[in-house]
């Protein structure tokens, strides 16, 4: 197996006359168009920004918080106790305080205390957004899956 440098990879660049106006490059059997590598570099996220987005979505991608982040979505009143939603998830209000901690501090819910009673709500509409949106998102793949798949063993 021969393994060549990176360096050696791309001293090899061969520049193609352009296609419908666009210049093109070939590396070693791939091809590169400049104009869309300079528009992905002129739009790179920030680091710092994806890590923050990042950091988001590895929280809601636990099923038990988006259940709870779902409770309080529907919530009539906006919000719900713990307990409450213990209850209604059919957890133990230690898992449900857990993975409220974990949302408060990611300041997806907030929290307010009546006496000895903690109650929780979503931060904002950005919040809601994203839910519905997952929620929209999944609802339509599962819907198109099952129709291509209806419509392969016509």
């Amino acid at each position: 197996m021969v393994v060549q440098s990176s360096e050696s990879l791309y001293s090899n660049v061969i520049t193609e006359p352009p296609l419908e106006g666009k210049t093109q490059a070939v590396h070693t059997g791939r091809s590169i168009h400049q104009e869309q590598m300079l528009a992905v570099r002129r739009n790179v996220l920030d680091a710092g920004i994806a890590m923050r987005i990042a950091s988001l979505f590895t929280v809601l991608s636990d099923p038990t918080r988006l259940q709870v982040v779902y409770a309080l979505l529907r919530a009539e009143s906006g919000e719900l106790c713990v307990s409450d939603l213990a209850k209604g998830l059919g957890r133990d209000d230690t898992t449900i305080s857990h993975q409220l901690r974990v949302l408060r501090n990611q300041q997806i819910v907030a929290m307010r205390k009546f006496g000895r009673i903690v109650y929780y709500r979503l931060v904002d509409e950005h919040i809601r957004l994203l839910l519905e949106l997952g929620i929209t998102h999944t609802t339509e793949a599962t819907h198109s899956s099952s129709t291509k798949e209806t419509e392969e063993l016509a």
